[in-house]
């Protein structure tokens, strides 16, 4: 019975990491919904994004070091107990700045969290080691699921209920814990653990991870917006078509065990993320299966590359808390730098796209043997949409509406519809393709640093 008990305990503290860090990622696919509702721009939804990960980055270490002043058990409970608050704060937000507020305080909750299960897992599976792999898969597996889960509640339900659900979910994770809590509090082994720390920060793999974790930020931020901002998927759809990330990703952490070499397996995790993200910048039209085969690549170099790095930030070091929390830091001040630098990228390049195709379609109405009358009031009616859009590519189908009455008339009018819309969708799809390769430079560049990252036995 001795042995058995530790299982709910890891279960409990692989779920809370997974929860966390996949709030990072789970609200892409809502953000087109909290744009609409919350009434801002695309710059201002994309810091519903950016908060989280910023304050994450900056919380990290200090929550490290707070969690080995308190108790990993307790700061671990009491940081999902301000994760879930903060989460029904963001639940009940009807304004972008009260949302952006709580998404902060969930990152301050979540960093405490995370980082003080790294201190708790080496006691619950038997070694820093298997503690250090059960610790980023389940960061890693979070991450992956998160946009793919956000968008089925989205769609189902609202996006309202993203954070809604986090409550329980946290809270479920926090019971298990608290029990490690009153025994820390009891016995007070925790305190005779590591009292001095061996080894500065991993230099190297960790600014290996903030590379790729930029290059990854395009792979979940940019393909969902071109799924439903270009290509007017439903959030659902959008995230049946994303969910090929995380089924790869479980490939690849089974790939992984394969390959002993720490620094082998992040160089071909990252060569993979930079294959993929150079699919999807040189994808020919906008057509949804041809994102699957650079998607595959994306999420099994994902979970190559962010086990290993890692891996080699925590090997030989501790307390692990504190280098996790390093790791931690530079994932995701590396999200945020990938967001902020590429968002003005695609935002330019989509509204110049646009631009493009909408001239281009324009010779599509001049050249259709629709009567003038029809041409012109169509004309009209385009126009006047498109102006009322600022920025994000129109759904055309309505503006055609109602069709006219002569089969064949209609029929050109059909005809017509469907070249300009997807005028307007490849314009949007060559619109992310200077973003995504700029993404997968960065991912190659990470092969610097890892080259550089040697791997510590413990």
């Amino acid at each position: 019975m001795g042995e058995a008990r530790p299982n709910p305990r890891v279960w409990a503290l692989a779920l809370a990491v997974g929860v966390v860090l996949a709030d990072s990622s789970i609200v892409v696919l809502a953000l087109p919904d909290i744009y609409r509702d919350l009434d801002t721009t695309v710059f201002g939804v994309t810091w519903v994004l950016v908060s989280f990960n910023l304050v994450m980055a900056l919380a990290a270490v200090p929550a490290a070091m707070v969690a080995r002043r308190v108790g990993p058990g307790r700061a671990a409970a009491v940081g999902l107990a301000i994760f879930a608050g903060a989460g029904l704060a963001c639940g009940l937000s009807d304004n972008l700045e009260a949302l952006i507020v709580a998404r902060s305080i969930q990152a301050i909750g979540g960093a405490l969290a995370v980082t003080a299960a790294l201190d708790l897992l080496p006691i619950a599976v038997g070694s820093e080691r298997r503690a250090s792999v059960v610790w980023a898969s389940a960061g890693a597996t979070g991450a992956a699921l998160g946009p793919a889960l956000g968008g089925i509640l989205t769609q189902l339900v609202s996006w309202q209920s993203i954070f809604l659900l986090q409550v329980p979910v946290a809270l479920i994770a926090a019971a298990p814990i608290l029990a490690i809590a009153r025994d820390e509090m009891s016995t007070r082994v925790l305190e005779a653990e590591v009292s001095h720390p061996i080894g500065r920060p991993h230099l190297w793999a960790n600014v290996a991870l903030a590379m790729v974790s930029a290059a990854i930020a395009a792979a979940l931020f940019l393909l969902v917006l071109l799924l439903i901002e270009g290509w007017l998927l439903s959030p659902i759809g959008a995230a049946l078509v994303v969910s090929v990330m995380p089924l790869a990703a479980l490939v690849g952490s089974r790939i992984g065990g394969w390959v002993g070499d720490a620094r082998a397996r992040a160089a071909a995790g990252a060569l993979l993320l930079a294959g993929g993200l150079g699919g999807l910048a040189l994808l020919p039209k906008a057509t949804v299966w041809l994102t699957v085969p650079p998607q595959i690549l994306i999420g099994i170099g994902l979970s190559l590359v962010l086990s290993a790095l890692t891996e080699t930030a925590l090997a030989g070091r501790s307390p692990q808390a504190i280098h996790g929390g390093w790791t931690i830091s530079s994932r995701h001040a590396g999200v945020v730098i990938g967001l902020l630098a590429l968002t003005p990228v695609f935002t330019h390049d989509i509204a110049v796209q646009q631009k493009n195709a909408i001239n281009s379609g324009t010779s599509v109405i001049l050249d259709s043997p629709v009567r003038p009358l029809v041409k012109i009031g169509l004309a009209e009616k385009i126009s006047e949409h498109l102006e009322a859009q600022d920025g994000k590519v129109p759904n055309l189908g309505h503006v055609f509406d109602p069709l006219p009455e002569d089969e064949g008339e209609r029929a050109e009018v059909v005809e017509m519809r469907e070249e300009l819309q997807d005028q307007l969708n490849a314009g949007a799809t060559h619109a992310f393709s200077p973003s995504f390769a700029i993404a997968a430079l960065i991912a190659l560049l990470a092969l610097l640093p890892i080259g550089l990252a040697r791997r510590i036995e413990l």
